[in-house]
């Protein structure tokens, strides 16, 4: 279980743009102590669920971003987040299409009947 300062310096670590220093400073403790801390395992694996914690949260108010831009007045930012949305969405386009069969070709088969004719003449 962290003590309250290690928490208050993981809130601090992911929220804001402070250094390790100034974290130290604000909770009263050395730089050698959130080192040390950083070394735990508990620390650090509260620190992995309190940033995915933090991008949950920002993901919410990105799409809330996102969804504004459908209402843009501007066509090219309009069109470019109607396609995010649907290729987040899964709905993106096929990038390759893959095949199997022959391909019929009327050039093709032009070059093949020039071909024989050819081969006959000779």
């Amino acid at each position: 279980m962290l003590n309250e300062n290690q928490e208050k310096c993981i809130n601090l670590m992911i929220t804001t743009n402070k250094t390790q220093k100034q974290i130290a400073s604000e909770i009263n403790i050395s730089e050698k102590t959130i080192c040390e801390w950083k070394k735990q395992k508990e620390f650090k694996e509260e620190i992995q669920n309190s940033m995915r914690e933090n991008f949950n949260l920002l993901a919410i108010e990105a799409q809330k971003e996102l969804k504004k831009l459908l209402k843009s007045k501007n066509e090219y930012v309009k069109m470019h987040a109607i396609k995010d949305i649907l290729d987040r969405s899964g709905f993106k386009p096929t990038d390759k299409i893959e095949h199997s069969g022959n391909i019929e070709s009327p050039h093709l088969t032009l070059l093949e009947s020039i071909n024989r004719q050819l081969g006959n003449n000779h």
